[in-house]
């Protein structure tokens, strides 16, 4: 079943990543880009509502895995094709909020069916592996969103490529993919957060979403309108940009399985991150080699960080933990929650390039958390 799963993880992975770059500017013209955390804040306050109900609410488990999938999946596919076709403003805001929790409760889903399929030796293989799915998939997406925006100026059709790749989604979701039903009350959470180290990596968990929130909703912006790269130059940076996740990710989860433990890989990891993304805010140059080189190097850490805070959590939870599993994948939306409201008022006061100075010390601050923890090894 573990193929089925990374074949899905890569097609849902591939139909979110289409529209990633493009949905902050997408968005913008429908509410200012002022305005637009404040859609963040919405879509994440519902996706974490549906991760909270996955966890807590007895009558889901009687839907079972496949009927949510399924559900998730179909309103995905029809909330894209809406916004190919539909132009009223109210609805398209609804449309990005059902495909943001269609997405989190998606991924949380898949995050279940492969810890069921896994064993604790080969989490890092596993989950270095699954990481390298997905990211090929997020690295394949951006030059063919930039290609399509650059072509036909239109959004409508990035939405309606979206839809098509959720299509053989929707092909494993109904005829492959069966996992075992779960207990959604998770009884040992509160003993499992008693566990200090749980409690750091959860924290690093929700600081890597919050610099994503950052990178993926304002730094298109920026490179767009402050710098003036066009759509095409700027999808084939992020194309650039997002090959460490592609290359490193599995090599560093053996790395922590076989030789070495995941603190030092992730310390490591917070320090390039953090210095990759000072000179963010002082760069001007129009030259998009420089630009793709810098991001490459911010990546560089990002997927070593993202690959040890993974496997060092499900090296301490089961498949019966779904509980912290939810938890951990809460972090995303609660990110984008702070992260909208924070930026919100920061934009206020400070200009945007100063939002990756301040997200540069934050990640820094990371290696205190990371230090203090004990490794698996």
């Amino acid at each position: 079943m573990t193929r089925h799963i990374f074949f899905a993880g890569f097609w849902l992975a591939f139909s979110a990543a289409l529209a990633y770059y493009v949905n902050s500017s997408f968005l913008s013209q429908l509410v200012g880009a002022r305005r637009l955390g404040l859609v963040y804040v919405a879509a994440a306050v519902v996706g974490g509502g549906l991760i909270l109900a996955l966890t807590h609410c007895r009558w889901l488990e009687n839907l079972g895995w496949r009927r949510l999938s399924r559900g998730l999946g179909l309103i995905l596919a029809g909330s894209y094709l809406g916004l190919s076709f539909i132009n009223l403003p109210v609805i398209q805001l609804a449309l990005f909020i059902f495909i943001y929790v269609a997405i989190i409760g998606l991924g949380f889903l898949l995050d279940l069916a492969l810890e069921q399929s896994s064993r604790n030796a080969s989490t890092g293989r596993i989950r270095g592996g699954y990481l390298t799915v997905i990211n090929v998939a997020i690295l394949l997406a951006p030059f063919a969103s930039g290609a399509t925006l650059g072509y036909f100026q239109d959004f409508r059709f990035i939405y309606f490529l979206c839809f098509i790749a959720v299509l053989p989604l929707l092909y494993q979701l109904f005829f492959k993919l069966s996992p075992r039903t779960w207990l959604p009350a998770s009884f040992n959470l509160y003993q499992k957060l008693t566990d200090h180290n749980l409690r750091r990596i959860l924290k690093l968990d929700f600081l890597l979403n919050l610099f994503y929130f950052v990178m993926v909703i304002y730094l298109p912006l920026y490179l767009h309108s402050a710098i003036g790269f066009s759509w095409e130059k700027i999808g084939l940076i992020f194309t650039l940009m997002l090959i460490p996740f592609v290359l490193i990710e599995y090599p560093l989860g053996w790395l922590a399985d076989k030789r070495w433990g995941e603190k030092e890989i992730l310390t490591a990891g917070l320090i390039i991150t953090s210095f990759a993304t000072l000179p963010i805010a002082w760069l001007t140059s129009n030259n998009w080699l420089i630009w793709a080189g810098l991001l490459f190097l911010t990546r560089v850490g990002a997927s070593a960080w993202e690959t040890m805070k993974e496997t060092y959590l499900f090296k301490h939870v089961n498949a019966g933990d779904i509980g912290v599993i939810g938890l951990s994948r809460l972090t995303a939306p609660s990110s984008y929650l702070i992260g909208a409201l924070i930026t919100f008022f920061l934009l206020k006061i400070i200009p945007l390039p100063h939002l990756f100075t301040i997200l540069a010390l934050l990640t820094l601050g990371g290696t205190f958390i990371s230090r203090r923890l004990v490794d698996t090894k």
